[in-house]
């Protein structure tokens, strides 16, 4: 799901659907938050079944957008998951430089925007 899909689900929320939403994603941030991390041994809090837990309590459009918020999280890499490898051009010269050269190395962020 698209983040632009899951911005028009919420948006079409009334006034007191999305404080449900918000109430419910709190909760589970809280309790993710209280969780142990997924490197010190145990398996972190899945928000999908923290989620189970509220289902029938309700409105559908409720759930539906929490349901469209656990589909566009679910998109992104997980912890510990390499990239697919790339390889991109330096600006001013030829040379090309491979985002696996910097595996164990030292940390690489991207920033993707228009500088136009």
């Amino acid at each position: 799901m698209l983040k632009s899909q899951r911005d028009s689900i919420i948006s079409g929320l009334n006034g007191d659907d999305r404080k449900s939403v918000q109430r419910v994603v709190a909760a589970i941030k809280d309790a993710r938050g209280n969780s142990p991390e997924p490197d010190k041994g145990s398996s972190r809090v899945n928000a999908r079944e923290l989620l189970q837990e509220w289902q029938g309590e309700l409105p559908a459009e409720v759930e539906a957008a929490l349901e469209a918020i656990l589909a566009r999280d679910e998109t992104g890499p997980k912890v510990g998951e390499f990239p697919d490898d790339f390889h991109l051009k330096r600006l001013g010269s030829e040379e090309r430089v491979r985002l696996s050269d910097f595996r164990d190395k030292r940390p690489v962020a991207l920033a993707f925007g228009s500088y136009t």
